[in-house]
């Protein structure tokens, strides 16, 4: 009887222990997918804010207002979804290494067109100097 009562008490305590508080699907739920856009949309914003701000106040931009009628949807929908996805970490992390890789492309795609850029001027610069020396020999000959 013992035993019994022992291992009944030992399933109850594991059965407790292991019961997850499992967030509810949100009422409005937003694609896996898509919330990962609006993470993304998110980094850059923020990033955006934390390099040259006056530009979001220039234009009057504010990020989450901008989130928000983008992906038309409200600030209670974003934060049960984001509370959702949260819950499971793992999914929640591939997320943001998603959103982390997908920087990272972008920023290297960004670096090839201002270093092609940077080339050009370089270039120009160059062509410049040149005719100002060209210039400047015929002048002293003459």
């Amino acid at each position: 009887m013992k035993k019994i009562i022992l291992l009944l008490s030992i399933l109850i305590i594991i059965s407790a222990c292991s019961n997850k508080n499992e967030i509810p699907k949100p009422a409005k739920p937003i694609d896996k997918a898509v919330m990962e856009n609006i993470l993304y949309d998110l980094a850059l914003l923020q990033a955006l804010k934390s390099y040259s701000p006056e530009k979001l106040t220039k234009n009057s931009i504010n990020s989450k207002t901008y989130i928000y009628q983008k992906y038309k949807i409200d600030s209670l929908q974003f934060v049960e979804n984001n509370k959702y996805f949260a819950s499971d970490i793992e999914t929640y992390k591939l997320m943001f290494e998603n959103v982390s890789n997908r920087l990272q492309k972008e920023k290297i795609e960004i670096d090839k067109v201002l270093s092609k850029e940077l080339k050009v001027k370089t270039k120009k610069s160059q062509d410049s100097l040149e005719k100002i020396v060209k210039k400047s020999k015929v002048i002293a000959r003459g």
